[in-house]
């Protein structure tokens, strides 16, 4: 026995309810550091019902092993939680929302992209992370010397008690959560002020994770995001639904039509954020902005972490991608027919995708033929030396602006994507210089660290700017610009500044809305220069098209509405939450007509990932 064994031996009977305490601040303290996620108050009823629960069973479970098994699963736990407060803190800083077993679909690809200054996480979380980390280490070392005496069968029978007591306010809390009503549908009930809603749909995860607590939270997580016990709409509902729907859209318009006939060329421009899209730094993009039609009021938000698949589903079928219960081999195989790139092939078009990433990057490759593609072309096909700069796509034209028929050319960027620091310093590189200059000129003003992740992310937009000015001045040069559309949009706002403060002054962010607002307009074809005000996102593109180009669909099994029409102009935003052109409405609000509006609205935004996730369209015929 060592000395430090020795001196610790009166005091061993502590490390069991140390381990409890433990447990039980590291909850409390990661809720009290993100207090602002969600209104349940710290020590309301049912986090504490979870967090106690959770707590003396984990402990009770650790009482039952022998002394050896009790040190590792004290320390294994231990770690692990404090790992998961450590991966939510960070999925928080660059997402705005905590972890959800759903990302898993999506990490390997998103990995690639971490960078060490998503770990500026706020001080207090480091603090109380050490703090529980310290109390951990010290119950391993109170809890004995291995291959010691077991504890005598009254201590494990007291033990084994507990773990059963334990399950008593686990038991209770989660009944006393889920709602007793018969109709379980997504259609039927949804209020967003009800805290047993916010339970069931499980979905608006900062909430949950500020009602629950940490281990609750994690637990029932990983169940909805599989998809276990789910139980969503049927297809006659979903039938019943679309016959509603049906009577809530714009019909014909002076745009119905305008475009037939001619080509598009849509480009979803990774992370152009409209703090970049100004003259100084996208002068090509700003011209091309400038004498087209521009979406003043536009917004990209994000229901899935990966943001550019997320705007890449959306914009490309209509539909918004389910957050949880579906994995993405689904958009490999399940029925895309009112997708934009079957739609124009149906009228004869040459529909073909460009993104200078590997195809097995979130499997564009298989994804994009079953969207309707011929083919998805990557760096290979288009002759890249590096990549990521933007400007080498241009060795692809020919492929993109094929010189017989019509053709549907869907192009992604690269070159905004972040992290903004060296490890991205190939892209930045060859526009490092002119980036510094026009950002010292511009007067915006922060930190050292701040002010060098602007300018580099400044320096990745000129790149992506150059393809773009590249683009279509060969167009211009070549007489194709008269037949053909440009539709520029982003996959989501600038994300990657690591300071989400800084972030907020750069966009003029007044509310949870504004953090989405991003540039989107249509150029060439003919059209006149205008602005169009009404308030738009990403769900709202397809149908648009569709009635621009007088494709043959039925536009009510769309989620958005024609930009030109006389219906729609509803920003859907995650978590019930959306922007009417006035004010931006949270999905907690109170007040019996916005909640009817939220709930509404819910229905729809349900509605739409029920039908990807449930393969709607399987044995569909229109």
């Amino acid at each position: 026995m060592t000395a430090l064994s020795a001196r610790l031996k009166p005091f061993r009977f502590l490390a069991l309810p140390l381990f409890f305490l433990a447990l039980v601040f590291l909850d409390y303290s990661f809720r009290f550091v993100y207090a602002f996620t969600g209104p349940t108050r710290l020590l309301a009823l049912w986090p504490m019902l979870f967090t106690g629960g959770w707590a003396l069973l984990l402990t009770s479970l650790t009482a039952l092993l022998p002394r050896l098994g009790r040190r590792i699963a004290m320390g294994a736990v231990g770690v692990f939680y404090a790992f998961l407060a450590l991966l939510n803190g960070v999925m928080f800083n660059i997402f705005g929302h905590f972890f959800s077993f759903a990302d898993m679909n999506f990490a390997g690809d998103g990995a690639k992209f971490f960078s060490w200054t998503y770990l500026r996480l706020p001080k207090k979380l480091w603090f109380f992370l050490t703090l529980f980390l310290l109390a951990v280490a010290l119950a391993v070392l109170l809890a004995g010397e291995p291959g010691g005496r077991r504890e005598p069968w009254k201590v494990r029978l007291g033990a084994l008690a507990l773990a059963g007591l334990s399950l008593v306010p686990l038991a209770w809390a989660s009944h006393s959560l889920t709602p007793k009503e018969d109709a379980m549908w997504w259609g039927s009930t949804y209020d967003p002020n009800d805290e047993k809603e916010i339970y069931r749909e499980f979905t608006d995860v900062n909430r949950c994770l500020k009602l629950t607590g940490l281990y609750q939270y994690t637990v029932r997580n990983l169940g909805v995001s599989f998809g276990l016990g789910a139980d969503g709409g049927s297809r006659e509902e979903l039938d019943q639904y679309y016959a509603q729907r049906a009577g809530e859209i714009s019909g014909e318009n002076p745009m119905t039509g305008a475009l037939k006939g001619k080509n598009l060329i849509m480009v979803m421009m990774e992370s152009v954020d409209t703090w970049l899209a100004v003259p100084e730094y996208m002068p090509n993009l700003c011209r091309l902005r400038d004498g087209g039609v521009n979406f003043t009021d536009f917004y990209t938000p994000l229901f899935l972490s990966a943001g550019t698949f997320n705007t890449e589903i959306i914009s490309q079928t209509g539909f918004i991608p389910p957050a949880s219960g579906m994995s993405s081999a689904g958009y490999s195989t399940n029925a895309f027919p009112l997708s934009l790139a079957h739609l124009f092939a149906k009228e004869g078009y040459a529909a073909n995708s460009f993104h200078s990433a590997s195809p097995a990057i979130y499997s564009r490759g298989s994804v994009h033929q079953n969207l309707g593609f011929a083919q998805y072309h990557c760096y290979e096909q288009m002759g890249m030396e590096d990549y990521q700069l933007d400007s080498q796509m241009m060795g692809g034209y020919e492929l993109m602006v094929p010189e017989e028929g019509e053709f549907f050319t869907y192009i992604i960027t690269y070159s905004g994507h972040g992290p903004y620091t060296e490890e991205l310093g190939n892209i930045a590189a060859p526009h490092y210089d002119a980036a510094k200059k026009a950002v010292e000129a511009s007067g915006v003003a922060s930190s050292p660290e701040n002010m060098e992740e602007y300018t580099r992310a400044v320096a990745h937009a000129m790149e992506t700017d150059q393809f773009i000015g590249e683009l279509a001045d060969r167009l211009e040069r070549e007489g194709r610009m008269k037949d053909t559309a440009l539709l520029f949009y982003a996959d989501h706002y600038g994300k990657y500044m690591s300071d989400k403060e800084f972030l907020n002054q750069l966009k003029g962010v007044q509310s949870p809305a504004s953090l989405y607002r991003t540039p989107c307009f249509l150029y060439g074809a003919g059209l006149e220069p205008a602005a169009v005000d009404k308030p738009a996102s990403s769900v709202d593109l397809v149908p648009t098209l569709v009635n621009l180009f007088g494709l043959p669909a039925d536009r009510r099994y769309y989620v958005g509405d024609d930009l030109f029409g006389d219906r729609g102009g509803t920003v859907l935003l995650p978590n019930g939450a959306w922007w009417d052109g006035t004010a931006a409405h949270s999905g907690s609000a109170s007040g019996g007509g916005e909640a009817e509006r939220a709930a509404d609205l819910k229905q729809r935004e349900n509605a739409s990932m029920e039908t990807v996730r449930s393969d709607y369209f399987k044995n569909w015929e229109e």
